[in-house]
């Protein structure tokens, strides 16, 4: 089956048509569902970044939306633009001219944090909001209660014990118990209220000593009474603890999101708004030449590439085992570095070679699922036990087609029966979601080590005394 990881270097969701910075996009790999630019540590009073140029194609009427943890200025072509920022998603109070501008923001974090930013643009301004943290002692909001059929799911995120209520009666609680306080991880639950509700006007009330963040029926924000406290600060990746798809910051990314109904919940529409088309570059910046390396897995027999411009593969395919792939691509302004990739990179495999070891260090980084070892053994026959070594998985072995067992913990031994001659053994690894979730969607719940799938062996045949000679 293909495999489709990102080239190295091309974080698509840090790169210049998201980023409020000039300087070349740099960041973690994609896809990302709330991508930013990575502009790294920051304290407070933060800093300015040099200008980008905008190059606004939508028509007009455009609102620039702005996420970052801090407080913002932003500046179109040497005027102060006004701004509602009131938390972690900023909206421009009027809309942005067509044409081409000259874009400066100015962050100021009110903490220490790892920052990260993006600017979009956005026919309605109401699509920029996000979920705000806030706190604050009783914090409530109203809502109208969804059509029958349109289910009624609040998600609550809390980093300290809270309790929900809808209408006066509680619909459950969460946290009081944190095992990993020192992580400092939010605890997110999920409430269907559609039992709750009545028709008309719904009082949504969050009780709660620490920070909160609501999604889904209501979104929590600067606008829950009585006036809360926003914390612009984030938790990692912001959309992890998000329940409704929200645009993407990049125009015509909409294959980075994944918002299938296959993968969102039934009670939640599956479209979101996109990104209007617009262009941001390094001013003056001019064509060049671009080189991507990318790890091949092993047994490539092809590769495919959508980018914005044309690209040369500097490398052969087929060879004996996972190598290297190098593409030249000739970039333009507005589009280069991971900015010039509109679609993943992906790869056609077939059978192929691969030593032992971690498939993160193979081609196979941030691949979740199965790899087929398989090797013939010259033997007498009789029985044997197969010593697999390590193992960083479930381990499956067959010999010649029959069914020997599976392990799912050390040790990884099997009892065997081998014929006379020649012996097929194949060991089938399966590795956890660990790897992929951690590729698609940052997680606090992937740990160092966790990625680290493969067969790492020694791997040794034990035979009898009397049978071997």
């Amino acid at each position: 089956a293909p495999h489709e990881r990102p080239p190295a270097g091309t974080p698509a969701g840090t790169c210049a048509a998201a980023s409020a910075s000039a300087a070349p996009a740099a960041g973690s790999d994609v896809p990302a569902p709330a991508p930013a630019r990575a502009l790294g540590a920051a304290g407070s009073g933060g800093p300015d970044f040099p200008a980008t140029t905008l190059d606004d194609r939508s028509g007009g009427g455009a609102g620039a939306a702005i996420g970052a943890g801090a407080a913002k200025t932003l500046r179109i072509d040497g005027e102060e633009w006004p701004l509602d920022d009131r938390g972690y998603a900023a909206v421009t109070r009027a809309p942005v001219p067509p044409g081409e501008h000259l874009l400066e923001l100015a962050l100021v974090p009110d903490e220490d944090l790892d920052l990260r930013a993006y600017v979009c643009l956005l026919a309605d301004p109401a699509d920029a909001a996000r979920p705000e943290w806030i706190a604050g002692t009783p914090l409530e909001t109203v809502v109208t209660a969804p059509e029958p059929d349109g289910g009624g799911v609040l998600q609550v995120a809390a980093t300290s014990f809270c309790r929900v209520l809808v209408n006066g009666t509680e619909a459950g609680r969460q946290g009081g118990f944190d095992p990993y306080a020192e992580a400092d991880i939010p605890r997110v639950r999920r409430y269907d209220v559609g039992g709750l509700l009545r028709p008309g006007a719904n009082t949504v009330r969050v009780e709660s000593d620490g920070w909160v963040l609501v999604d889904g029926l209501a979104v929590s924000g600067p606008h829950w009474t009585p006036e809360p406290r926003v914390r612009r600060r984030q938790y990692g990746d912001p959309a992890a603890l998000w329940l409704l798809p929200r645009p993407h910051p990049l125009p015509e990314a909409t294959w980075l999101d994944d918002t299938t109904p296959a993968t969102t919940p039934a009670t939640i529409s599956a479209t979101a708004p996109a990104a209007l088309p617009a262009v941001f570059s390094v001013p003056g910046a001019r064509p060049r030449t671009e080189r991507f390396l990318l790890d091949a897995p092993p047994g490539a027999t092809g590769v495919e590439v959508n980018a914005l411009g044309p690209v040369e593969l500097c490398a052969s395919l087929g060879g004996p085992g996972p190598g290297e792939v190098e593409l030249v691509v000739r970039t333009t302004p507005g589009a280069s570095g991971g900015a010039v990739f509109a679609g993943p990179v992906r790869f056609t495999c077939g059978p192929g070679r691969m030593r032992l070891g971690d498939w993160e260090e193979l081609g196979l980084a941030g691949y979740s699922g199965g790899v087929r070892y398989r090797t013939t053994i010259t033997a007498r026959p009789g029985p044997g036990v197969l010593d697999l070594g390590r193992v960083r998985g479930t381990a499956e072995v067959t010999v010649n087609g029959r069914p020997c067992g599976v392990r799912v913990c050390s040790p990884y031994r099997f009892d065997v029966d081998l014929d006379d001659g020649g012996n097929v053994v194949e060991i089938l690894v399966l590795g956890t979601l660990a790897a992929y979730l951690d590729e698609v969607s940052p997680t606090h719940f992937v740990f160092p080590g966790q990625r680290t799938t493969g067969l790492f062996g020694p791997v040794r045949l034990h035979r009898p005394a009397t049978d071997l000679g």
